[in-house]
C-alpha cells in the first residue's frame, strides 16, 4: 500500500505523515527517510508537532533499499518532491517486500509545474491526500504554492518567500507579474 499526502505548502501534509506515524505502535518495524537537500530540520518535522522524528536521509528512491531490514513493514517519506529515482523502487517495496508506505511531498512547484518525481509517486500511490492550505491574501481554500520575489535557482529550500494562494489570488498575481 502506498499512501501520499500532497498539496500546497503549508497544507499540512508533513503533519498528517506525523500523526500518521504517532498513531503506529511498534516503531521498530518502521524506517523514516528525507532527502538530504532537505537541511531545514534535523529528521522529520512540522510546525504543528512538537516532536521531531529522527529520519534517514537520501538522494535517490534506490537508496532505501541499502537500510532495509527483514522486520520493516512500513515506510514514510518527507518531502519526497527533492528526491531522485524511478517509483518503480516503491512498486517493489509495496508489492514485492509487502512494506506500507507513506509519502509527504509538495505536488507543484511555485511556477505550477509538477514538482520532481511527484507527479510518477501521485501515479503509483494506492491513497491520495490532497491537503488543502489557506490563501495569504484572502483566506480562501488555497491549492498553491507561490515565491514572491526573485529566484536565482529552480528550489529554494525554506518556507522564505513562499506563500500560499488560491485560485483568484494566484491569477491576479499572474497578471501583475506580466
Amino acid at each position: 500500500m502506498i499512501k501520499t499526502f500532497t498539496g500546497p505548502m503549508f497544507s499540512g501534509k508533513t503533519t498528517a505523515l506525523l500523526q500518521t506515524y504517532f498513531n503506529m505502535w511498534n516503531k521498530t518495524n518502521i524506517l523514516c527517510f528525507k532527502p538530504k537537500i532537505n537541511t531545514r530540520d534535523d529528521g522529520i518535522k512540522s510546525k504543528n508537532i512538537k516532536e521531531n522524528v529522527v529520519a534517514i536521509e537520501i538522494d535517490d528512491l534506490k537508496d532505501i533499499y541499502e537500510h532495509i531490514k527483514k522486520n520493516t513493514r512500513t515506510i514514510f517519506i518527507d518531502e519526497a518532491n527533492f528526491l531522485k529515482g524511478d517509483v518503480s523502487v516503491l512498486i517493489d517495496l509495496s508489492i514485492n517486500k509487502n512494506i506500507d508506505i507513506y509519502i509527504c511531498g509538495l505536488n507543484m512547484t511555485s511556477e505550477q509545474k509538477p514538482f520532481g518525481i511527484m507527479g510518477d509517486i501521485l501515479a503509483v500511490s494506492d491513497y491520495i491526500e490532497i491537503k488543502k492550505s489557506y490563501c495569504t491574501i484572502c483566506n480562501r481554500e488555497a491549492s498553491y504554492t507561490y515565491y514572491e520575489g526573485d529566484k536565482n535557482k529552480d528550489i529554494v529550500v525554506g518556507d522564505s518567500g513562499y506563500i500560499s494562494l488560491c485560485e483568484d489570488c494566484l491569477r491576479k498575481k499572474k497578471k501583475n507579474e506580466q
